[in-house]
């Protein structure tokens, strides 16, 4: 890729906050419609077979307590290895938690993370792990074995009472590209998170 113009930082940068607000999360398919845009670092559609719009869950965390954090190693000529790590944190435990986090094990996953920057499409500052366009297999809609995957849950009932009961999950995957944004192509709806329960929601 050429290098083109450099990098700005202009008001609205220099306000950003740190967080998200939502979390999705849903398991590949193998017969997933995924479209990308390398050069503009972009998943333009997500769909399942025949064009139905992709199913997600929403998990929710405790505020201030979940953060997407990657970081990127040059293995040599044009290989750059991103390692991406999210830590969400579910306060108090219960049987219901422990059975939707049950459902994450061992499933190649694909996640959406929701920062908190507010722009006028609220869920346009998002980021994707699982999804790649670098080394991707021929004709499998860009499922490379980058997949995500559960890391990790870590958690407990505390001693005294003011400690905390809860968990903390880490989701994790090694991917050849730095996160990507989806960014729906024109005339598609896009993320729609269920207005009602707020813990469901679809992509096209």
């Amino acid at each position: 890729m050429a290098i083109t113009d450099g990098i700005g930082i202009g008001c609205s940068d220099l306000q950003a906050v740190g967080g998200t607000r939502h979390i999705l999360i849903r398991e590949w398919k193998v017969d997933d419609l995924v479209a990308v845009a390398g050069a503009s670092n972009t998943v333009f559609r997500i769909q399942e077979a025949g064009g139905a719009d992709a199913n997600w869950g929403v998990y929710e965390s405790k505020i201030e307590s979940s953060s997407l954090t990657f970081t990127a190693s040059n293995e040599g000529k044009d290989t750059t290895t991103f390692e991406c790590n999210l830590t969400f944190n579910l306060p108090k435990l219960d049987r219901l938690k422990a059975i939707r986090l049950k459902e994450l094990e061992g499933k190649c996953l694909m996640i959406i993370v929701i920062d908190s920057n507010n722009d006028a499409n609220p869920y346009a500052n998002n980021w994707i792990m699982g999804i790649s366009d670098v080394y991707a297999n021929a004709y499998t809609n860009y499922r490379n074995q980058t997949y995500a995957r559960l890391a990790s849950i870590e958690g407990g009932t505390g001693a005294a009472f003011s400690d905390e009961s809860g968990q903390t999950v880490t989701l994790t995957c090694t991917q050849y590209v730095s996160p990507m944004t989806y960014s729906a192509a024109s005339g598609q709806a896009g993320i729609v998170i269920d207005p009602v329960n707020g813990l469901t929601a679809t992509t096209d």
